[in-house]
């Protein structure tokens, strides 16, 4: 019955603190409340965690669900030490990470592979320096992945090579690409994944003339696709012509199950 008292609190932290404060025998309950969702957003706030809890064998890190870094040097700082205090949320099944316009001395990315083996969302937002094989070499390291969105502001149109991976994770939920570039690097790399594209949702921001690169990706998903939208910039100020508009029309709309947007 406490527990359930516990939960009906779980969203009034100042309630959970109390509680936590108040018996031993509470802590387990008030912690899976109070740490569900952690966010670094500063080399500082790594140290005080680390001050805070400095047994990484006895953190509530492992209460934690949905954990959010931002800064590359963030990532670096919790990868720090023997193992890293990064290693202790090995539970999240949601990581939101952003490391656009942050340099770094380390690789972010050695650090995140393979966090959690029970991730199912990843949210990446990078530079235009960032390769993909970087990229989706993370998104590989986690077996159970469904969501994906990645988000980046440059135009990079790099297509360097990689050692596709023997499996990979079977991307059933949302996917979301903010491309301010061209997004055809990032869909010949989706194309690759051995396990190939099972997505029930595709969320695109793209150039309108990106037209090949958003048809051979809904095309890859036809089977599981039920929900397509998609927000299309222009490229100066000039308007699509009405053989690119025709294209997307005549492509997409060809896949029943789909109900599109173009906002």
């Amino acid at each position: 019955m406490l527990d359930l008292i516990v939960d009906f609190l779980h969203d009034e932290p100042g309630a959970l603190k109390a509680c936590c404060l108040s018996s031993k025998s509470w802590i387990h309950r008030t912690r899976q409340h109070l740490f569900a969702r952690v966010e670094f957003s500063l080399e500082s706030h790594v140290k005080l965690w680390e001050e805070t809890f400095p047994d990484p064998f006895n953190t509530p890190a492992r209460y934690t669900r949905n954990l959010s870094i931002r800064r590359s040097r963030v990532v670096t700082s919790l990868g720090r030490g023997v193992g890293g205090c990064i290693r202790t949320f090995s539970g999240i099944v949601r990581l939101d990470v952003d490391i656009r316009g942050n340099g770094g001395e380390e690789d972010p990315f050695i650090t995140l592979r393979g966090l959690s083996p029970t991730l199912k969302s990843l949210r990446l937002a990078y530079g235009s320096s960032v390769s993909s094989s970087k990229i989706f070499g993370l998104v590989c390291s986690f077996p159970l992945l469904k969501d994906l969105a990645l988000l980046s502001p440059g135009n990079n149109s790099e297509v360097d090579g990689w050692n596709i991976p023997p499996t990979s994770p079977v991307l059933t939920g949302h996917l979301e690409l903010t491309m301010v570039g061209r997004i055809r690097p990032t869909v010949d790399r989706l194309l690759e994944l051995p396990s190939g594209l099972h997505f029930s949702k595709i969320s695109v921001l793209c150039l309108i003339e990106d037209v090949k690169p958003m048809i051979d990706l809904v095309s890859e998903c036809s089977d599981t696709l039920e929900s397509l939208t998609i927000y299309y910039y222009l490229e100066g100020t000039a308007f699509p012509s009405p053989s690119v508009v025709g294209q997307y029309l005549t492509t997409i709309f060809g896949h029943s199950k789909v109900q599109c947007a173009f906002p």
